[in-house]
């Protein structure tokens, strides 16, 4: 008799759970939407916003309302690219990965409102589709900022329930995370290669063009010097060395953008201080021209340009960025300093 009166509680429980799934709103728990009859939307649809193994993901789609798009792809040397044309800032790309991994569903978004955040994110969200091996693993739309700043509302392609989503035990937006701007993503490194990579290097130094020079990298530790008209015969190997490494890590400031034509031309017509030109093994070129700021040193001496922080720098004839004069300062060679030391 005992074991009855177990089995027909537990019989009642059931069913009031199941009742009361049916009443309760989407979101309220995963059990009760589990528990919800006759339903077309799934628990997955309405809330797993979240992507468990990031590692499979090879490529992110963003698009907004305006047509603001950025695509970033992950190539086969594990290499993050913007647009596929930019190496990405690898840090951005990290939060991005992470965001979408641990963000959950903070709470649903109140019947009352529900209408008017469906308007929204419908003409000012951002469409994230994720990829993994031309397979989409999901679509999701990031809308705006709750009005306490402690939440993002978000709906899952294929719903109609928007939801506020966090990252449990971080106090802010995530809308951020997911700009289309380009230029946020893309990297501040100009030089990044190691020897094995570098076919030549060629320095050109605007004052001075009879110590500009050229290295070749033959091999491991194995380079050839040249000047202005003929191939150095004896050279100073380890401070050749030393200099091809520099351009293993070497980072501007940041982009300039919105200048005037007028403010444009006059950088990219100035003459420059020094320029490099990197030649790599697999036939691409990069090359960047600094130019002396004259905001800020147009007084100053030549020999004095280290006391000047920041300098104009264009990359490949076409990108304007500011760079800090002490980062390139150990760059800032001349034939003679390859010199044999004895």
């Amino acid at each position: 008799m005992k074991k009855y009166i177990i089995q027909i509680l537990v019989i009642i429980v059931l069913v009031g759970l199941v009742v009361a799934a049916q009443v309760a709103p989407y979101g309220t728990s995963r059990l009760f939407d589990m528990l919800k009859i006759g339903k077309q939307a799934t628990i997955r649809e309405l809330r797993d916003f979240n992507i468990e193994d990031t590692a499979k993901i090879d490529r992110i789609f963003m698009v907004d309302k305006e047509n603001n798009i950025v695509e970033l792809t992950e190539s086969e040397q594990g290499k993050w690219y913007v647009n596929e044309e930019f190496l990405a800032k690898k840090n951005n790309v990290q939060l991005l990965l992470k965001t979408l991994h641990r963000m959950r569903i903070k709470t649903p978004v109140a019947k009352a409102a529900e209408e008017n955040i469906l308007k929204s994110l419908a003409t000012k969200s951002v469409k994230v589709e994720v990829y993994s091996d031309d397979d989409l693993m999901k679509t999701i739309y990031i809308g705006g900022v709750t009005q306490n700043q402690l939440g993002t509302y978000a709906l899952l392609e294929g719903s109609n329930r928007p939801f506020v989503i966090e990252i449990p035990g971080f106090r802010g937006y995530l809308s951020s995370r997911f700009t289309t701007n380009p230029i946020s993503w893309r990297s501040t490194r100009i030089f990044y290669y190691d020897q094995s990579q570098i076919d030549e290097i060629g320095v050109r130094i605007g004052d001075k063009p009879d110590e500009s020079f050229k290295i070749k990298v033959k091999g491991r530790n194995e380079y050839e010097l040249y000047g202005e008209d003929m191939k150095a015969k004896v050279f100073d190997t380890l401070a050749v060395r030393r200099f091809v490494k520099e351009f293993e890590h070497k980072y501007h400031s940041h982009f300039v953008l919105g200048k005037s034509p007028r403010q444009v031309d006059s950088v990219f017509n100035s003459s420059f201080f020094y320029r490099f030109n990197v030649k790599l093994k697999n036939d691409e070129n990069v090359e960047l021209s600094l130019h002396r700021n004259k905001n800020i040193s147009q007084n100053v001496a030549d020999n004095d340009i280290f006391t000047v922080s920041q300098l104009n720098g264009i990359i490949n004839q076409n990108t304007w960025v500011l760079v800090q004069t002490h980062v390139f300062a150990t760059m800032f060679k001349e034939l003679s300093d390859f010199k044999p030391q004895f």
